[in-house]
Parts: C-alpha cells; sequence; structure tokens
C-alpha cells in the first residue's frame, strides 16, 4: 500500500477509525474525513505514530456535496485517490 492515497470517511470512530490504523499499517497515506476536528486531529497523530502520512478534513460525510468538493480537493492538492 505505499505510495497509495487511501480517504476514509467517519474516520474518527469505529471501524473508519480501525481501518485508517490498518492502512497506515500498509503504509498508505491516509486521509481522514469526519466533523470533529479534535478527534481528527487525534486520528491523524495515531496514522502518523505508526509512519504513515495522515491528512485531515472536516467535512460532513453525510453531505455528499462537500465530499464531492473534499474529494476534487483531495486530488488537486495530494493526488489521485486510490482506495
Amino acid at each position: 500500500m505505499e505510495k497509495k492515497i487511501v480517504v476514509i470517511t467517519g474516520a474518527t470512530a469505529g471501524v473508519g477509525r480501525a481501518t485508517s490504523r490498518e492502512f497506515a499499517k500498509k503504509g498508505a497515506t491516509v486521509i481522514l474525513l469526519a466533523r470533529d476536528q479534535g478527534r481528527l486531529d487525534d486520528t491523524q497523530h495515531e496514522i502518523e505514530a505508526l509512519g504513515a502520512q495522515g491528512h485531515t478534513i472536516d467535512v460532513d460525510v453525510s453531505d455528499a456535496a462537500a465530499v464531492e468538493a473534499a474529494v476534487e480537493h483531495i486530488e488537486r492538492a495530494i493526488g489521485p485517490i486510490d482506495v
């Protein structure tokens, strides 16, 4: 998974947070999407402690237009999304 860009929605709790950690362990760049910047920051620190790059976007994942805007931003700023 090295050099892969992975986007996780709902990344700060439950399955989303666990999935983020698993991709981080495999060396992916993990983009975290969720609504709470404090929890995003905590999750990003976990990702980075595992040796991966983590980025956060504070977005309501139930807002499809906002998620699409986040995807466009990610692809412009970081590169094409693999997962």
